[in-house]
């Protein structure tokens, strides 16, 4: 297995925008209020003048700036995806060189990274999941489809090197996805529960530690894995 790399997140985009300078524009404003109700309540639970009134706008404002509410929704979210990718980008160069397994570990701590910095993109899917929108078909033309590829083809190739066990593609992949973004966005239950806020950056090395650990264990071939695992 790769060495970790005990990595502690940036801030979160409330308290990146919290240190920022200089005063929002109104559509910048809309879009980042959007984007914190549809993740909270869903598109079907999120209305124009909802919207406006939590931007302190007027609803024709709304209307102003984007064709539909489903405009906005995909102007928020385009937002969000620029603001992850900015933050977290992707370096192939990193990876180049690394055995699958060790591949796969890089890839799954920067998507935790990019989970514990902002719930609200896992907050989306699920909702979008749950509705089977054709916003969801969006999501996944314009993102995921790639994104998930990626992972895939890395658990293709320790698969073929015998390294990992030959289990469907989809179940790894996104049993990855899942774990690396689901305690983020219940963070609200595991501290009810646990008495333990998991959104705390001196939190995130251990979970993060975990879920990998835990994980790629599991994936690894028998015969792959080496003294005391």
């Amino acid at each position: 297995m790769a060495s970790r790399n005990k990595t502690t997140p940036a801030p979160t985009g409330r308290a990146r925008r919290a240190r920022g300078a200089g005063v929002e524009d109104p559509k910048g404003r809309l879009i980042r209020v959007a984007l914190d109700l549809f993740a909270r309540h869903g598109f079907d639970g999120v209305s124009t003048n909802m919207i406006a009134a939590a931007a302190e706008l007027s609803q024709p404002m709304v209307y102003y700036h984007f064709r539909s509410k489903d405009d906005l929704w995909q102007s928020a979210v385009d937002s969000l995806m620029r603001d992850l990718g900015q933050r977290y980008p992707r370096n192939t160069a990193e990876l180049k060189d690394l055995e699958p397994t060790a591949q796969l570990s890089v890839m799954l701590r920067r998507f935790l990274q990019l989970s514990f910095s902002d719930p609200r993109l896992a907050q989306i899917i699920i909702s979008e999941t749950t509705a089977r929108s054709e916003r969801l078909d969006w999501l996944v033309r314009a993102y995921f489809k790639s994104g998930f590829g990626e992972f895939d083809a890395v658990i293709r190739k320790g698969i073929e090197a015998g390294q990992i066990k030959d289990l469907p593609v989809y179940v790894l992949t996104n049993t990855l996805v899942a774990a690396a973004s689901l305690i983020f966005c219940v963070a609200p239950l595991v501290e009810r529960v646990y008495g333990v806020d998991v959104s705390k950056p001196s939190r995130f090395p251990e979970i993060a530690d975990t879920v990998v650990d835990i994980l790629l264990k599991g994936m690894l071939r028998n015969d792959d894995r080496g003294p005391g695992d």
